[in-house]
């Protein structure tokens, strides 16, 4: 059965990411990390998907389901008769990939079933047994260690278990060959103890006050430290930051608007790297910015890589997998790596002006600099394929315009005061230009380019990063503009129309509305009807997906999303780690 995807809980480690459904089963998991073939997939796939499940034998009630406070460990009850069954699992955050699925009764004992099948193309041969182990993948990928003996059939791998009260029995899926922890309690308990230590900052970013008055203060820091686990979580450790941890959810039900996610946008990056010096996780932002920089020295520009920094496989299609809900095509790799996207370069000098700023600006972003706005000046009028990644001929996007004056702005400002190198004084005159060439005259709005008389939700960051005044006639005329055009029931399209090859449509987006709440509020106006509306399209756990479900108003897309949580640290918290004045 694949599950609504809100009701999802993402399992997270800095290597790898697991979606944990509602009836106990690993819905999505790939190994040993994040871009790496799928283990499980049945979110993709009920039959070839696989199954890694674990749940009360015979008829049992789910009573609830939450994160342990300030952690991305999962615990579930379940109720069967007078007894409880309590489920702790997490990917570890420890030397090794570990998935640990612990349980302890209470009221009687619990018989436990849980059933492995690998996701095709690992079987035919995917399952063997070797001293009690159940062994993954051929050749080994992967290992699953329980309480009791494992039987192997047609459908997979079998075990049955009783957890008998004052007992903890656990499950674990590890590599191939890695030491497995024994002492699953304490091991549970360090993960959160750890968990707690990384989110720690969070706890003392200042909240906006609009945001408290409408969802609360209690809410607000919620959602804070969910968004700051999850940032946490998806960041590769020593590398880059997945745009979210799944591929091929769909944008809206049963269409072909099916994406793979699983690789760093430099984009995406940048605009998480800017959240998290809001919470005042200085050093993890520190290091992201050490690894675009690193990027940047190696390949110059691009979309989006690996988030070990290598290229991004070439996009292909699984015509024998089913997709979500009959979403097709299942698609691995992305295309869009090969695209020219002009406001990259922009966003990446805007992350190393706010690295400067809080006195944490990496050695090799400083140096990416001067490459970075030769880039833009050789560049910024060309065509391209903007922000929303639009599949077929390059146009002239005035957001891309607008990101070309900020990133040669703050190079500008960064070469002046000695912190990159650089011709500060050329780079200001053309950011000055480009400015000139866009700006709208007589108080109009900021509008698609070149057609004009379209509304662009990317805009509104136009209004939070100075390219527009947020007191002039012009900033609330882009606003009302984007407003009265792109309004879907609450949240934001992203333009109007279509631009692209594909005839299906598109759900309304979850960041943009949360940018434009920032944008309302900068501009001295009431933005919290939209980060309302933002904030109701979040999962029960407090995770966002990319878009909005037509139907039922929960998360759509690939989940979840880093750039909608990255959105919503904006909206709700003040400006963080500021050290130094530039």
């Amino acid at each position: 059965m694949q599950h609504a995807i809100g009701e999802h809980a993402l399992l997270a480690d800095s290597r790898t990411a697991a979606l944990i459904d509602p009836g106990g089963g690993v819905a999505w998991c790939c190994w040993p990390r994040f871009d790496s073939p799928p283990l499980f997939m049945p979110i993709l796939d009920d039959t070839d998907g696989g199954e890694f499940s674990l749940r009360p034998a015979g008829a049992a009630s789910l009573e609830s389901r939450a994160y342990v406070r300030d952690s991305l460990v999962l615990r579930t009850v379940w109720r069967q008769g007078a007894a409880r069954l309590t489920v702790d699992e997490a990917l570890l955050l420890e030397e090794h990939p570990t998935l640990l699925r612990a349980m302890r009764s209470d009221g009687g004992a619990v018989i436990v079933q849980v059933r492995v099948r690998p996701a095709i193309p690992n079987a035919p041969h995917g399952l063997q047994l070797r001293d009690e182990l159940l062994v993954v993948g051929e050749p080994a990928r992967a290992q699953v260690a329980a309480p009791a003996r494992w039987s192997l059939n047609a459908e997979g791998g079998v075990c049955r278990f009783s957890v008998a009260p004052g007992r903890t029995e656990h499950v674990m899926l590890a590599g191939a060959g890695a030491p497995l922890p024994t002492a699953a309690t304490e091991t549970i308990e360090r993960t959160v103890r750890r968990w707690r230590a990384r989110v720690a900052p969070a706890h003392t970013a200042a909240l906006r006050a609009d945001a408290v008055r409408v969802l609360g203060h209690d809410r607000c820091r919620e959602l804070v430290a969910v968004s700051a686990a999850v940032l946490s979580g998806l960041r590769y450790e020593g590398g880059g930051i997945v745009a979210a941890p799944t591929t091929s959810l769909p944008q809206w039900p049963r269409s072909a608007r099916c994406w793979d996610y699983r690789y760093c946008w430099l984009r995406d990056a940048a605009l998480a790297g800017g959240a998290m010096l809001r919470l005042g996780l200085v050093d993890t932002a520190h290091a992201l910015g050490e690894f675009i920089g690193g990027v940047v020295a190696e390949d110059g520009v691009r979309p989006l890589v690996r988030v070990d920094g290598t290229a991004a496989p070439a996009e292909r299609t699984d015509p024998g997998l089913a997709g979500y809900r009959g979403a097709r095509p299942v698609r691995f790799g992305n295309a869009a790596a090969d695209q020219l996207q002009l406001d990259v370069a922009g966003e990446v000098l805007e992350f190393a002006f706010a690295l400067a700023r809080a006195d944490a600006l990496p050695g090799s972003l400083a140096a990416a600099v001067q490459p970075l706005a030769a880039w833009i000046a050789g560049r910024w009028d060309a065509p391209d394929h903007g922000i929303w990644e639009i599949r077929g001929a390059p146009r002239q996007y005035t957001h891309s315009r607008v990101m070309a004056w900020l990133g040669l702005e703050r190079a500008a400002r960064l070469a002046g005061r000695g912190l990159a190198r650089g011709d500060a004084p050329a780079w200001q005159g053309l950011a000055e230009n480009i400015r000139a060439a866009v700006l709208p005259a007589g108080g109009a709005a900021l509008q698609l380019h070149p057609t004009g008389g379209g509304a662009d939700a990317a805009l509104t960051l136009a209004v939070q990063n100075g390219f527009l005044d947020p007191a002039a006639p012009e900033a609330a005329a882009t606003l009302d503009l984007i407003a009265r055009e792109l309004d879907d029931s609450g949240l934001l399209q992203r333009y109007r129309g279509s631009r692209d090859l594909l005839a299906d449509p598109c759900a309304p987006f979850v960041f943009p509305t949360f940018w434009m709440s920032t944008a309302e509020a900068e501009a001295g106006r009431d933005g919290t009807r939209w980060l309302e509306a933002a904030v109701s399209a979040s999962s029960p756990l407090g995770l966002f997906g990319e878009v909005r479900d037509p139907q039922s108003g929960g998360p759509l897309g690939n989940f979840p999303q880093v750039q909608s949580h990255a959105a919503l640290l904006g909206t709700i918290t003040g400006p963080g780690a500021v050290r130094v004045p530039l």
